[in-house]
């Protein structure tokens, strides 16, 4: 997930369910594009966007460096948002690096969003992860108390995501310099 919308939407899951601290998990869910993509996007020191806090070892790494520093209840929701993040962005993370050489896909940069913000901002996959987090936040009103229209809402998400990591992406998306 590049846009912010859908890992702030794995986030919120994360804090109504597993009732963690809710800055925390944000910031878990947020962290790994805060910081691979920089690195990549604008001062081309790693391969790709995607690098080692898109890890299992990244996540081992900031996870204990959080429990660390701030405790167990803030190391746990750090860690609960940063597998989120790593489960969204499913489709092609470098797992298990440095262990296993990973092939990257092309992809799209921060630059890319200055050279053609039309094209990259709003194509059907921005609307995709913005109705994920509209039906994560209808999670949080009084109408979904229910537990069936909790498991319906549940069931649209998963079912959006699912189809978001198995999506054939355009090769015109990704831009060349």
């Amino acid at each position: 997930m590049y846009p912010v919308p859908g890992h702030l939407a794995f986030s919120l899951l994360c804090h109504r369910y597993f009732n963690v601290e809710l800055i925390s998990v944000i910031v878990g869910g947020l962290l790994p594009d805060l910081i691979d993509k920089p690195l990549d996007d604008l001062f081309h020191i790693t391969p790709y966007g995607r690098y080692a806090m898109h890890s299992l070892t990244g996540l081992a790494i900031a996870g204990l460096v959080a429990y660390v520093l701030f405790g167990k209840q803030i190391g746990l929701a750090y860690s609960l948002g940063h597998l989120a993040h790593l489960i969204a962005d499913a489709d092609f993370n470098p797992w298990f690096w440095p262990f296993y050489d990973h092939q990257f896909p092309a992809g799209i940069t921060i630059v890319d969003l200055v050279r053609a913000p039309g094209k990259i901002l709003f194509p059907s996959w921005i609307l995709l992860e913005t109705s994920i987090l509209g039906l994560v936040l209808f999670l949080y009103s009084k109408y979904a108390e229910k537990k069936t229209t909790q498991a319906a809402i549940l069931i649209a998400i998963a079912g959006l995501s699912i189809y978001r990591i198995t999506r054939v992406r355009p090769e015109e998306m990704a831009m060349q310099p």
